[in-house]
This record gives C-alpha cells, sequence and structure tokens, in this order.
C-alpha cells in the first residue's frame, strides 16, 4: 500500500505536466485605456523606423491537438497562443511581397493544404 502511494504521488507531477497550461492572467484583465497607460506622445522616444507590410501564410488553427501529432511541411512552424489556446501553423519567414506569399501558398496548396490563406503583418524598417 506505501509504494502504490508513493508511486502515485511520483506520477502526479507528470500528469500536472502533460496538461495543458492554463490561460495566464494577462488573458483575463481588462486592458486599460490608451490614456492612462501611454504616456504623452512627446514623451515617447523617436526611432527613425517605418512600418512595413509583411505576410505570412497560415495554414491551421489546432484546438484540441497538438502540432507534435502532426508531420508538417518544413517550411512551417507552430506558435502558441495562450490567450485563444491554439496553436497557429504558419510559415516559418514572413514576406515582404505579397506575391511571394501567394506563391508559398499555392505551393502548400497543391501539397495539401487547402486551407491556406495569407495573413498581413505590421513589420518595423
Amino acid at each position: 500500500m506505501k509504494r502504490l502511494i508513493l508511486i502515485i504521488g511520483l506520477l502526479a507531477p507528470l500528469f500536472a505536466f502533460a496538461q495543458p497550461s492554463a490561460r495566464p492572467a494577462y488573458c483575463d484583465e481588462l486592458p486599460n485605456t490608451y490614456d492612462k497607460t501611454v504616456p504623452p506622445r512627446d514623451a515617447l522616444p523617436r526611432f527613425n523606423t517605418a512600418p512595413v507590410p509583411e505576410y505570412k501564410v497560415q495554414v491551421a488553427l489546432l484546438k484540441y491537438s497538438h502540432p507534435r501529432d502532426y508531420p508538417f511541411h518544413r517550411k512551417l512552424i507552430a506558435r502558441y497562443r495562450p490567450c485563444e489556446q491554439v496553436w497557429v501553423v504558419e510559415s516559418r519567414e514572413s514576406f515582404r511581397n505579397r506575391a511571394e506569399a501567394e506563391r508559398l501558398k499555392n505551393e502548400l496548396k497543391g501539397l495539401g493544404y487547402t486551407g491556406a490563406y495569407i495573413i498581413e503583418l505590421l513589420g518595423w524598417e
């Protein structure tokens, strides 16, 4: 009986780590308004940057499964979004040119990722 209790005590932490992590606290906190959190415009540092549109190709959103259970193409990467509790499977690199993103999307569609679509990001240069 003591051995059974000892085994259960040793295995319990392993099962706790195997469970999906809970949402972080910041996901449930209500955002403050910009008036309260952002310093006045003159107080912000100035950088010599400009916004640049970039594009990525997404192929899947995994809600109830883990990406390690699927063999994905080497040009894809999985990223976890803790607030939504989903895995996003998308292209490893982002593209400055939408035509390049379209080429990758069409290549992935030809390989069987029929739900591939392009998302637009904002980068800084």
